[in-house]
């Protein structure tokens, strides 16, 4: 497998922290790597390139196709310890919502 560790141990991670979250990892023989999150109806992306970095977006329903990400990085590390922070907070707020609502 081409997925860098950070990539592996995020993915781990997201399955104990959100099981009910779906998540998809493409990982291309190029090195690249795609993991898309969907926590209740919102949708993350993050993206790995070997030689261009990380992005990482929130992909909204106006959210035109191959429009670029929102937040770039050049390292891996800030980039998923960026992406845990969006994941958490959309946590937060689907779990506020919902208690709101009781």
């Amino acid at each position: 497998m081409n997925t860098p560790q950070q990539i592996q141990d995020l993915v781990a991670e997201i399955v104990h922290a959100y099981p009910a979250a779906q998540l998809e990892l493409d990982p291309l023989p190029s090195g690249v790597c795609f993991l898309w999150v969907t926590i209740a109806d919102r949708n993350f992306v993050l993206e790995y390139s070997p030689r261009q970095g990380t992005g990482v977006s929130e992909n909204l329903p106006n959210t035109p196709p191959f429009g670029g990400h929102e937040h770039g990085f050049a390292s891996l590390d800030e980039a998923v310890n960026f992406f845990k922070q969006m994941l958490a907070q959309a946590a937060r707020e689907v779990f506020s919502t919902a208690a709101s609502r009781t």
